[in-house]
């Protein structure tokens, strides 16, 4: 009879995964963040991402799937309008 151990210990990794596998955002002091300011929104090299400013603390964000973070209107949105990456053609929206 096969020892039920490699099965329980694969459970126990899935169950662990599941638990901790969703990244937490990183977050940090960032100079651009302003000290008394809440829910302030920076553009992130990434352009899938932005940082969620907090009283000068800022923490990372992704955008939604196939969006990206335009800077001037401070939100997600497609690519084409967010005009964040040089690699797609940008039609901005007023």
């Amino acid at each position: 009879m096969k020892s039920p151990l490699p099965l329980v210990t694969l459970l126990l990794l899935a169950v662990v995964a599941t638990l901790f596998g969703t990244a937490q955002a990183a977050c940090g002091p960032n100079a651009r963040c302003p000290a008394d300011a809440s829910n302030y929104l920076l553009p992130h090299p990434d352009c899938t991402q932005y940082f969620l400013c907090n009283q000068g603390t800022a923490c990372e964000q992704s955008c939604p799937p196939g969006q990206h973070f335009n800077a001037y209107h401070r939100q997600c949105e497609a690519p084409e309008t967010a005009c964040c990456d040089i690699f797609v053609p940008c039609n901005p929206t007023a």
